[in-house]
């Protein structure tokens, strides 16, 4: 297998070395040399935490391998990087593609090189570039049918995966397993003082105390979504991770972004999808019967002991634990007006979500 080394950007980065990333994976013939490279970054102010690029490619023969890749490289900021090897983020998202992507019914970005260094925490990954896919923008908002399409997939995913023997890895942590409590509750401390003095207005009522409540709460939350039965978790399934296209089933929408990937209880990903992903008058009036159709993906795919009324309870208690998500945003994830944008949107749904669900009375005490 090639030595692609671990670069910090595709500066460099010429054509003989594409040549054997794609070799690598036999993506590209022996026979089959890539002559040009052009790049552009992409996600600036929304991948905060690792950096991404499409490549352009030319070959020799032209047109023998796919005309334009992403590279995604680690984060350079010194805080980005802190908190991605705190979570071990580089290492799930790796693995991820390298053990579980082919296994999995949903649609992933084809791995076409990979490399990860666990003494480091640096890694390489090339892949496909997804970039012809419908797509929206979370800003403003997840149209119910296409939210619909995107939970029927996520319903395959996790009954492929529910209670596995393959979710026994290194890398497959569950929500409450280190290093997340650990990681999570001093970053929600930090932040706290930065959401109170910028957002405050938007935590209204009694969700504010739950809010500054939240990192004395989270582990007890974290805890109780990681009970089995346990399927295998996308962990950031929000809009702008999302590939749309009007291919039927499995096809019809593709998920990026692994990060975050772990193992715990399914509706951790629908409450975090529906919650800040949908405007909240939409999702209030979907949201029961999305979550009811979930659950019966979930039974088509063999799912059983798992009745609706415990998939809807920890649906509600797992939208009063992602409200975690936009809480943890702080001085990192606020680099420029998108993201400012993004997450104060997500803040604004989650509480929404949180009222109307009534969550709020499975807060540990």
């Amino acid at each position: 297998m090639a030595d692609l080394g671990f670069p910090t950007g595709p500066e460099g980065l010429g054509p003989q070395w594409f040549t054997d990333a794609l070799r690598s994976t036999s993506t590209i013939g022996d026979d089959v040399q890539v002559t040009a490279v052009d790049t552009e970054p992409i996600g600036v102010g929304i991948g905060v935490l690792a950096l991404l690029w499409r490549v352009r490619l030319d070959y020799e023969p032209p047109g023998s391998g796919p005309p334009s890749v992403v590279l995604k490289l680690p984060h350079t900021g010194a805080e980005s990087r802190h908190i991605a090897d705190s979570f071990r983020f580089y290492e799930r998202e790796v693995r991820f593609y390298e053990e579980a992507a082919d296994r999995s019914p949903l649609r992933t970005p084809t791995r076409f090189a990979s490399a990860y260094d666990e003494g480091s925490g640096d890694f390489v990954l090339l892949m496909e570039d997804l970039g012809g896919r419908r797509v929206y923008d979370q800003v403003q908002g997840c149209p119910p049918e296409a939210a619909a399409r995107s939970l029927q997939a996520l319903g395959a995913h996790h009954a492929a995966w529910w209670g596995s023997a393959d979710l026994d890895r290194p890398w497959v942590m569950r929500v409450a397993d280190p290093p997340n409590p650990q990681a999570l509750v001093p970053a929600l401390r930090q932040s706290w003082p930065i959401i109170e003095h910028r957002f405050a207005s938007v935590l209204r009522g009694p969700v504010f105390d739950a809010a500054r409540r939240m990192p004395d709460a989270a582990v007890a939350l974290m805890e109780r979504l990681s009970e089995p039965p346990l399927t295998l978790l996308h962990g950031d399934h929000r809009l702008d991770n999302l590939f749309f296209s009007d291919a039927e089933g499995t096809e019809a929408v593709a998920v990026v972004d692994w990060q975050i990937t772990g193992s715990g209880r399914g509706p951790y990903d629908v409450a975090y999808f529906l919650s800040q992903s949908l405007l909240p008058a939409q999702r209030k009036e979907v949201e029961h019967d999305l979550v009811t159709a979930y659950h019966r993906a979930l039974v088509d795919g063999g799912v059983e002991g798992y009745p609706f009324s415990d998939c809807w309870e920890d649906y509600r208690r797992a939208t009063l634990f992602v409200l975690v998500y936009p809480l943890n945003a702080g001085s990192v994830d606020l680099v420029n007006d998108r993201a400012v944008a993004l997450f104060t949107a997500m803040l604004e749904r989650a509480v929404a979500a949180i009222v109307d669900l009534d969550a709020l009375e499975l807060m540990p005490p």
